[in-house]
Order: C-alpha cells, then structure tokens, then sequence
C-alpha cells in the first residue's frame, strides 16, 4: 500500500482554526440576505437552539443539515460538509487525545 494513498486532500490552514460552517453561514448568507435564527431555524426545521449551537461550533453540522442548507441556498452539499470536515481534521490534528497519543504505528512489511 502507498503512503501517500490515503492522503486527504482538504487543504487545512496551518496556524489558524478553518472557519467553521456555521460561521460561514451567518456572514455569508444569514446577514447578507437579513435571515433571522428564527427564521433559519424554520427553514431548516430545526429548533433555533440547534442552530444557534451549529453556528457557534458547538455541535457540529451534519450531513442531513447540510442537505438541507444546500437545497435551501442552491449549493453543493460538499460546500457545507467539507467546511465542518476540515473544522474537525484540524481539530483532530491540534488537540490529539490521549489515546490517539498512545498508539503506536504499525509497521507495514512490504515486498
């Protein structure tokens, strides 16, 4: 197996966080066409507290919302998903937990 094969190809930013999705959707939507929460909230038909948690990157968006808001706004679902995917990687990648800290790799014996 190839090393390099499995390498993502989200391009992470190096010394700052990935906007979160939820960001992306109060300044790049919500605000520019003066959508409320509530009325976001009713759109995606969610509660306005799941929404206010999305957009404050409390929880993260998921493939359901992101149908939901690509259908709504007439994007791709992968605009959303890889906006959270990328979030999460460099979260992942930044703040390690103890046990992905303990594993030690598996040496392949390749031919």
């Amino acid at each position: 197996m190839n090393k390099n094969a499995a390498k993502a190809t989200i391009r992470l930013p190096k010394n700052r966080t990935p906007v979160p999705p939820g960001e992306i959707l109060v300044e790049e939507y919500m605000l520019p066409y003066g959508i409320t929460q509530q009325e976001m909230a009713t759109y995606l038909k969610i509660s306005r507290k799941h929404l206010i948690d999305i957009i404050h990157a409390r929880r993260p968006m998921s493939l359901e919302i992101a149908q939901r808001l690509a259908k709504f706004f007439q994007t791709s679902i992968d605009f959303w998903v890889q906006g959270q995917v990328a979030y999460d990687i460099w979260h992942a990648v930044h703040h390690p937990s103890k046990e992905l800290k303990e594993i030690k790799p598996f040496k392949l014996h390749l031919n």
